[in-house]
């Protein structure tokens, strides 16, 4: 008897994208977990008052459980049969390394993001300052890498973590980053690893929110 994970996060993309699909990618057996009363019942029982959690329940009953989602994320990569950490440790650095620059566009982008609600023309400008000097500069390495490796992949020649995070991010915020128009390596990846099967299935889950 193997492993079974639930997977605690509001029924939508957010945070949770990568996590839902390495899980599916990698064949475990899984559920998703929605929270019934947050505050009151989920948030005290997680380990920092924050979803997305994802709970093991082992063949010996036992539970293990783990908070924050890149630390979701590098769990279900290790403990997946497919190899999603390359294949020695070499690749095995360079995909964390760009899987960590991928990070860097979410937190400062996101920043940046929530400006767009409380102040809009404000928001407008500081995007377009945020692509200029933060995301189009990480993504044209990203673009050489892919270019330089020359398999489609960014490490090596099969998917791996790196693959899979870059292509749930740009499913949720490319057209925000202009990524079909400017980065044609990276949107091919995108396009080949959303054909897969499980790949599918997570990101047509939930629709995705207007990227406006």
């Amino acid at each position: 008897m193997s492993s079974h994970y639930d997977f605690l996060y509001f029924d939508r993309h957010g945070l949770a994208l990568t996590g839902r699909t390495l899980l599916s990618l990698s064949g475990f057996d899984w559920t998703n977990t929605y929270p019934k009363n947050w505050n009151e019942e989920e948030k005290p029982k997680t380990p920092f008052g924050k979803m997305p959690v994802l709970t093991e329940t082992r063949a010996d009953g036992t539970k293990f459980v783990l908070a924050e989602s890149n630390a979701i994320n590098r769990y279900v990569a290790r403990k997946s049969s497919i190899g999603l950490l390359g294949s020695n440790e070499d690749e095995a650095a360079l995909i964390d390394q760009y899987y960590e620059s991928w990070g860097e566009i979410v937190a400062k982008g996101g920043r940046t993001r929530r400006l767009r609600e409380l102040e809009p023309e404000k928001y407008a400008e500081q995007f377009e300052i945020f692509k200029e000097t933060v995301a189009n500069p990480i993504l044209i390495k990203h673009e050489e890498a892919l270019i330089k490796n020359g398999t489609g992949y960014y490490v090596g020649d099969k998917l791996s973590l790196v693959d899979v995070h870059a292509t749930c991010l740009i499913t949720a915020f490319g057209p925000l980053l202009s990524i079909e128009e400017n980065y044609p390596h990276l949107w091919k990846l995108v396009q080949n690893v959303r054909s897969l099967e499980a790949v599918k299935t997570e990101v047509e889950r939930f629709s995705m929110p207007s990227r406006t």
